[in-house]
């Protein structure tokens, strides 16, 4: 018969924080081997001329989003990301006329065609190889001393060249603009 020694009271093995390994237990049970925090977030601000504008139109011009975790480290070169939500602030008591909804164009490099400001978006087929496709940031609602706008499921899975994306703010309506910056965020997670 074979024994069995148990020992009571005995202290268990304890991990210096220098010895931490990084293991993460996901929420799906999967094991992933980093210690980095897994959102990540990249903002940039779209400025319109004080004019008017058509459906269509370019605000601005493409500009970069480059993807940090809240540490400020840049996400991995190349990593595969999810968009989950975006964020509109424009500092700003009131809608500008005619102001409306807007729709975010994505592409993984700085698109080629390099559209003006105030022109008409059309997908060139020279930005076809980079382009990521769209998706509608929705229309900002006046929140009293600024103008707010969240738009929640996007879900959409882009591929990254680098840590960054770039993007292109196109107006759904004919506003006419003051000279206001429109910040955009996007919060993402790394699969």
């Amino acid at each position: 018969m074979a024994e069995i020694r148990v020992q009571y009271n005995a202290t268990p093995p304890t991990v210096a924080d220098t010895q931490w390994t990084g293991l993460q237990a996901e929420l799906d049970g999967r094991l992933r081997t980093s210690s980095a925090p897994m959102g990540c977030v990249a903002s940039a601000n779209f400025t319109p001329a004080a004019t008017g504008y058509s459906a269509g139109d370019v605000v601005d011009v493409a500009k970069e989003f480059a993807f940090t975790y809240a540490d400020g480290r840049a996400v991995p070169s190349g990593s595969l990301i999810r968009i989950l939500d975006s964020i509109m602030k424009i500092d700003s008591t009131a809608l500008d006329t005619s102001e409306g909804a807007y729709t975010f164009a994505m592409y993984s490099v700085t698109p080629p065609s390099a559209q003006a400001d105030n022109a008409a978006w059309t997908l060139a087929s020279a930005d076809l190889p980079s382009f990521l496709g769209d998706f509608s940031l929705g229309t900002p609602v006046d929140r009293g001393a600024a103008l707010f706008i969240k738009q929640s499921n996007i879900d959409v899975d882009v591929k990254l060249s680098g840590t960054s994306l770039f993007g292109r703010l196109i107006t759904v309506a004919a506003p006419t603009f003051t000279a206001v910056a429109r910040q955009v965020m996007l919060r993402a997670i790394v699969l």
